[in-house]
């Protein structure tokens, strides 16, 4: 693939990403405003569980991918039959999880997590079109990977944005037609799901010429679950360790604190929208390469995203308080403030880890990620209860920083590509330090961290300029610098 092919690629990737954060930031506000605290509260742990419960795609969707990746673009036999074996297995698993999701996760839900006795009802009502969205979840993941095993990035970007667009927008109508509560607003979620999966089918049919219903192999199946049984326990912990932190503080805490904890969790994770962009750009290129190329190529995307990651994530530190104190509010900047500083540390780290994390996938080592997840939950759960109890909402964030920090450690070494190269990241990390350390224990007004982000900004650039030279080759190449 060329070079030319990356950038435009990456270029749909980071759009594809960027969309979901400008909607976010322009619905969230309405969205507390119109339902209230507790009930977003509702509406963000059901994303969770939703999120849990998908580890029943035992990795199908990352395996197909991965399978029609190596495929040739001629080969429409095979690629058909990769394709629906793996649309038919997770339409019967995710019926079948969307079953267990109801029993399961509705006592989680309703005899776990404090909700406000005024809400119980609303909140068993609206339940079961909640586990009814997970089979829907599990078949968007099959269509978005087949478009992209032959970097069809723009296409499967066109896909998520118009479906995101929907589900952000919609129930937001139906609550201020309609009414504000959980019976409606979680089934018009419900809808935009089916709208997107039915839109992504046909797209997909579009793209992949001799696709045929009856194509479902065995064979392939064993083949695609023998990947995917390993991808299937990371998919599974994944969203443990990067959200139970939500669930923990709702049955130590309340609802409307895991409302104040997850609208800067949303912003960290959105704010991944390079790192995102650049391990779905990469994957398909590393799925094909050979062990030398796929190291090479991880070893100059770590340096490149770390510096330029840390270009948007210094300044956002800095700066976090004072957009929560401008979007939402005061009151809630003083409470979710030091919790956004936190997260937008270990949202770097985390985006970090995304290459060799698909790296050791894409080359045939899944299980390797999954073992490492494995390892980390035990003492995970214990710290986050932990610093939950001592430091509230911040020590939350603090623990699930401190172990996405160590995961990117661990998946770098564990991936052969820590080497002499490595060693310019030294710089950034202290950089990133200062800024979380000066962030949390400097007060700074309004208009001072404005200005104190912005010289932040042109010191990480800077920076990256000068440490790190594929960075300093993109923008001289795009820019004439």
């Amino acid at each position: 693939m060329k070079s030319s092919n990356s950038a435009v690629n990456f270029i749909y990737n980071a759009m594809g990403s960027l969309v979901p954060i400008i909607i976010s930031l322009a619905t969230v506000p309405l969205y507390i405003k119109l339902l209230g605290l507790s009930r977003y509260g509702v509406v963000t742990l059901s994303w969770v569980l939703l999120g849990y419960f998908g580890f029943l795609d035992f990795g199908m969707s990352r395996a197909s991918a991965n399978a029609m990746a190596r495929l040739p673009e001629d080969d429409s036999r095979n690629r058909s039959k990769v394709f629906m074996t793996t649309l038919y297995s997770n339409m019967i698993m995710g019926t079948v999880g969307g079953l267990v999701m109801y029993f399961l996760g509705g006592f989680i839900l309703l005899h776990v997590v404090k909700i406000e006795p005024d809400l119980i009802h609303e909140t068993q009502q609206a339940y079961p079109w909640m586990a009814a969205m997970l089979p829907f979840g599990m078949l968007g993941g099959v269509l978005i990977g087949a478009l992209e095993s032959r970097e069809r990035f723009l296409a499967a970007n066109a896909l998520g944005t118009v479906g995101n667009i929907i589900s952000q927008i919609l129930p937001l109508v139906c609550a201020w037609l309609i009414t504000p509560a959980l019976t409606i607003v979680i089934p018009a979620i419900l809808l935009s799901r089916v709208v997107f999966i039915v839109s992504g089918f046909v797209l997909v049919a579009q793209k992949e010429k001799g696709l045929r219903i009856q194509d479902f192999s065995t064979e392939w199946l064993r083949k695609l679950f023998g990947y995917g049984s390993w991808v299937s326990i990371s998919a599974f912990l994944n969203p443990i360790l990067d959200s139970l932190n939500q669930i923990v503080i709702g049955a130590m805490l309340n609802a409307a604190a895991v409302a104040k904890y997850s609208v800067p969790m949303t912003l960290a994770i959105r704010s991944q929208v390079a790192a995102t962009a650049l391990a779905r750009t990469l994957f398909p290129r590393l799925s094909r390469a050979t062990h030398e190329e796929a190291v090479d190529t991880t070893q100059k995307s770590v340096g490149t995203l770390a510096y330029g990651f840390a270009v948007v994530c210094g300044p956002a530190i800095l700066f976090s308080s004072t957009f929560l104190h401008f979007w939402i509010g005061e009151k809630f900047a003083v409470e979710s403030g030091a919790v956004a500083e936190i997260l937008l540390f270990g949202a770097w780290t985390n985006g970090v880890a995304f290459i060799p994390y698909n790296f050791l996938q894409a080359q045939g080592r899944p299980h390797v990620t999954a073992v490492v997840g494995m390892i980390e939950i035990l003492p995970f759960l214990f710290v986050l209860w932990v610093f939950i109890h001592f430091f509230g909402l911040p020590g939350a964030a603090v623990a699930w920083t401190l172990r996405v920090t160590i995961n990117a450690f661990v998946l770098l070494s564990l991936s052969h590509c820590v080497t002499r190269k490595m060693f310019h990241l030294i710089p950034v990390i202290v950089m990133m330090s200062g800024s979380l350390l000066l962030a949390l224990f400097v007060p700074m007004a309004p208009l001072i961290a404005i200005g104190t982000s912005f010289v932040a900004f042109l010191t990480f650039l800077l920076a990256a300029l000068l440490l790190d030279p594929v960075f300093k080759g993109i923008l001289r190449r795009k820019f004439g610098l």
